[in-house]
């Protein structure tokens, strides 16, 4: 019955375009906001890091809950579709109020930043975690899903690459401005994702199952927690090592414009890589490119370790290494649809909007964890905002920058070569 509501490559790349719309807004906050806290609102590091650890663990919190009610959401336009239409213009109003800097200071600033934080990840996860679960109903082949998947990415990184190169260039007074232009543009891509695709009939007559079925469900779902525990390894290494690059550009390399322009350079290079990853898949398969892409990763950080500093050498290796994280990033979400199946092959439950919202917590979380350790750690290097650093200040950033990355990608290795997770379910 799934097979009539097969979406085409056409319908696939729209579908994409939903990630360009939500990385208009993730990339903002991945690339800027914590160096926006630090360098524009002039938040301690420590705190400004806090400040997002406790975002990002709100919503971890609320993405399984989302998750959940829309498994149980019935309506005429389906199950998740319908979180697209009405969530989008929300989602884009809290994301300007997220660039809003009011006339406070001390507490009550930090108290109105936090605040604004929480609501603007509420209303992402009420757009995203339905957008991305919409990926298991829209289709079963495993080819297509890693099209969706190579869709999903190549629309993400040019939308970093857009983030990368107009946000700088706003200057520290066009923050705000910059989020609204965003906000409206991804506004008016959500309804032409609704639009572009159809959900299974049975989905709107099945019974919603309870939360006690979903967690049971999904605490049996071994192929789940195998491919998520290399999540947790890449989120939080690849976030520390993407919260360096302005700070690294700007403070060891002395030339702050050139963080920019490599930030914009790695976002360019995915538009490359990520349909490579796609093409490679098909002849090593996706386990194959998980491997891969983390040896990809490790390999450019050896560069970065070894070879001398300058803005060019150092953006061309942070390019490789980006390269690896876009790979690993690719492999997991093209086979998360696949864990779904799994579940509902051994327990007879399919959720499709649980597991994705589980799976969300887990990587946001951990997100928040890597901002959380990159904005302590950057303390403890005796970092101070806008003065020239200690040379020691200047080794710890650079040991900040690298140690964690190397860490988490041999981790991703480990975890895939590791025998148990070899046995686990394939594509």
């Amino acid at each position: 019955m799934r097979s009539r509501n097969e979406i085409g490559l056409g319908g696939a790349a729209v579908y994409g375009l939903g990630d360009f719309a939500c990385n208009l807004y993730w990339q903002s906050l991945s690339l800027f906001l914590l160096f926006y806290y630090t360098e524009v609102v002039g938040l301690p590091p420590a705190t400004a890091g806090l400040i997002y650890l406790i975002a990002s663990v709100w919503d971890g919190i609320i993405d399984p809950l989302i998750g959940a009610a829309a498994d149980k959401t019935r309506t005429r336009f389906g199950v998740y579709r319908p979180y697209l239409l009405f969530g989008g213009p929300l989602l884009g109003l809290s994301f300007c109020l997220l660039y809003y800097r009011p006339p406070l200071e001390g507490v009550a600033l930090t108290a109105f930043l936090l605040g604004s934080h929480l609501v603007f990840r509420t209303f992402y996860a009420l757009v995203n975690v339905p957008y991305a679960a919409l990926s298991g109903r829209i289709t079963s082949d495993p080819d297509r899903r890693a099209q969706l998947s190579g869709f999903r990415m190549f629309f993400g990184a040019l939308a970093a690459v857009l983030v990368s190169l107009i946000t700088p260039a706003a200057g520290q007074g066009g923050y705000f401005l910059t989020a609204a232009g965003f906000a409206v543009m991804a506004t008016l891509l959500f309804p032409l994702v609704f639009m572009a695709t159809r959900e299974p009939p049975t989905a709107a007559n099945a019974p919603p199952p309870a939360l006690s079925t979903l967690i049971g469900s999904l605490l049996r779902n071994r192929a789940f927690w195998r491919l998520n525990l290399g999540a947790l390894a890449f989120a939080v290494s690849g976030t520390i090592l993407t919260k360096s690059v302005l700070y690294h550009f700007k403070y060891v390399l002395n030339d702050d414009r050139a963080g920019a322009v490599a930030l914009a350079a790695m976002g360019m290079a995915g538009l490359i890589t990520i349909p490579a990853w796609t093409l490679l898949s098909r002849r090593i398969g996706r386990r194959g490119v998980w491997i891969a892409a983390s040896g990809v990763g490790l390999a450019g950080l050896m560069g970065l370790s070894w070879l001398p500093a300058g803005p060019w050498v150092t953006t061309a290796l942070l390019i490789v290494v980006n390269t690896g994280f876009l790979g690993l990033f690719f492999a997991f979400w093209s086979l998360l649809p696949d864990t779904v199946d799994y579940g509902e092959q051994t327990t007879q439950v399919r959720a499709d909007g649980f597991v994705f919202g589980v799976a969300g917590m887990i990587s946001k979380i951990a997100m928040g964890v890597g901002a959380g350790l990159f904005g302590w750690g950057l303390g403890q290097t005796g970092y101070q905002p806008n003065v020239a650093q200690s040379v020691e200040t200047l080794s710890g950033m650079k040991l900040l920058m690298l140690m964690p990355a190397a860490l988490g990608l041999g981790l991703c290795v480990a975890l895939m070569l590791w025998d148990g997770f070899a046995r686990a379910p394939r594509p």
